[in-house]
């Protein structure tokens, strides 16, 4: 089944359950919000594990989640007007809601198998459908037996935020059927806790033998991650080393060999007390390789924290200092070099982020960067490209247009073409022979997903679908009746892609 019904079918679900339990305005504004953001993200997930349709499990999942979108309705409505689990009119409708939602995760799991349509997508989708009806009857169940039950339905929120600072919690976790298990039990204590009929005592105790399930489930995969964290990094920083060859790799992400980024250094002129501004560092390896060689002074910037805590802790190039920070806006000062190396495919708006370069440059300051070169993805090639929201190609005469517009003028550029495939192709080849080590490392589908874009990358390398180049630009002085238009503020806040 195709995306678009999913709305009208939950219009008509929410509608016909407003009906049935006279939710007001507020309940209304909730259901619709839970709604949106339901399928923000499931949208989200299908375009990362290449799901292009939905199957008969999922419409399931779909339906389960909209009827939680409805007790997140009837429990916000019931809390601003006051009432609590005990004296709500409408706490008999939130838990018979509640448990048809928690009956059907039995459903879906049992129509995905007799319908052969087990899939990634499907199972994460189930999980956060788990997740978010946890987290609703907690919070209706808190005000009345403890806050402290708010624990059980943030759980797996604080889980995923961690991951965000910890690259190594992001790691595939292992199969493992007790993490339904403790989701099913502890989701049927909180249903069974929203009727309000088990005398409190005895609820409390139960709940806590659900937090205590839960931490036991969440501290054992915490555990797991922990003791594997250098295992993902280790097998692919193996295959990075082996496909750029002696002497090339320098902890890059991109494509492009310590070579290359020595010889765009010096086409910058980067020297002895040069001001370097590294924007989307990531760990630091290429700046720090240009510090280590030229003794500029280098800024590192990138919003991963992670990989700017691994930046900081190599002290081999002490000039080199990191920040933590989304590009745009371009931390403020004046600089002589900004290097942009293999990034600029992530900013879809290329204008704006030309602006912020130009504003941090003295007049004479060098922009040196690399750039994919190609027309925009059309439908299907941004369906079969993983993350394809962070590759934005730009045609070679409209980039040269907006470094002209923006002030800035062309003074070097090579094509790069060849040297990225051949890279590429090592890759593939490095991927090939660590296969089982990554899957069982990464996981599958990360494994996957990373083939399918390296596979991509090369046949568009290929044809010429997508060229690759590295570029330097001068910054020319802003002139007023030159064209070149100054940074609104409106410019300075905008936000990238990739930020």
């Amino acid at each position: 089944m195709t995306v678009r019904v999913v709305p009208l079918l939950q219009a008509v679900l929410l509608f016909g359950l407003a009906l049935a339990t006279a939710w007001g305005v507020t309940g209304w504004l909730v259901a619709i919000a839970a709604a949106v953001v339901l399928d923000g993200f499931a949208m989200v997930w299908m375009r990362r594990y290449q799901a292009h349709t939905l199957a008969p499990a999922d419409m399931v999942t779909i339906g389960r989640a909209t009827l939680t979108c409805a007790v997140a309705a009837l429990v916000v409505e019931s809390l601003t007007l006051g009432e609590l689990l005990e004296t709500s009119p409408w706490t008999a409708s939130i838990t018979v809601l509640a448990g048809v939602s928690l009956s059907l995760d039995l459903v879906d799991g049992w129509v995905a198998r007799g319908t052969g349509r087990v899939t990634p997508f499907g199972a994460r989708f189930d999980g956060e459908a788990d997740a978010a009806l946890m987290l609703v009857l907690s919070v209706w169940v808190a005000p009345v037996l403890g806050w402290w039950v708010l624990a059980i339905g943030l759980a797996r929120y604080a889980f995923a935020s961690a991951g965000w600072v910890l690259p190594w919690m992001r790691a595939q976790l292992p199969p493992r059927y007790w993490r339904k298990v403790v989701t099913a039990v502890t989701s049927t204590i909180l249903v069974v806790a929203t009727a309000g009929v088990v005398p409190s005592l005895a609820m409390v105790i139960a709940l806590l033998m659900g937090l205590a399930l839960i931490a036991e489930s969440f501290g054992r995969d915490i555990w797991w991650l922990w003791r594997h964290r250098d295992d993902t990094e280790d097998v692919l920083q193996e295959a990075r080393r082996g496909a750029y060859g002696l002497g090339e790799f320098v902890d890059q992400q991109g494509f492009m060999r310590a070579s290359e980024i020595l010889e765009l250094a010096a086409a910058a002129d980067i020297g002895t007390g040069t001001r370097v501004l590294d924007l989307c560092c990531g760990r630091g390896g290429p700046g720090r390789l240009v510090a280590q060689e030229s003794g500029c002074e280098l800024l590192g910037v990138d919003a991963d924290a992670a990989a700017v805590a691994v930046a900081r802790d190599d002290a081999s190039a002490p000039q080199c200092s990191y920040e933590i920070g989304h590009i745009p806006p371009v931390p403020p000062g004046t600089f002589d070099v900004v290097l942009l190396l293999e990034t600029m495919l992530a900013f879809r708006n290329k204008d704006a982020l030309l602006r912020e370069v130009h504003a941090a440059l003295a007049p004479g300051g060098r922009f040196a960067f690399t750039v994919e070169e190609g027309q925009p993805l059309d439908e299907h090639e941004r369906a079969a490209m993983p993350a394809a929201d962070t590759v934005w190609p730009i045609p070679l005469n409209q980039l040269h247009e907006l470094l002209e517009r923006t002030g800035f003028g062309v003074t070097w550029q090579r094509d790069r073409t060849e040297a990225h495939l051949e890279v590429v192709d090592s890759l593939l080849t490095e991927f090939r022979t660590l296969e089982s080590t990554i899957a069982a490392q990464l996981g599958r589908e990360e494994l996957e997903a990373l083939v399918t874009s390296h596979r991509l990358w090369r046949a568009w390398l290929r044809t010429g679908r997508v060229r690759k180049f590295a570029v330097v630009a001068v910054a020319q002085p802003v002139r007023r009746g030159s064209g070149v238009e100054a940074l609104t503020p409106q410019d300075t806040r905008q936000r990238s892609d990739n930020a």
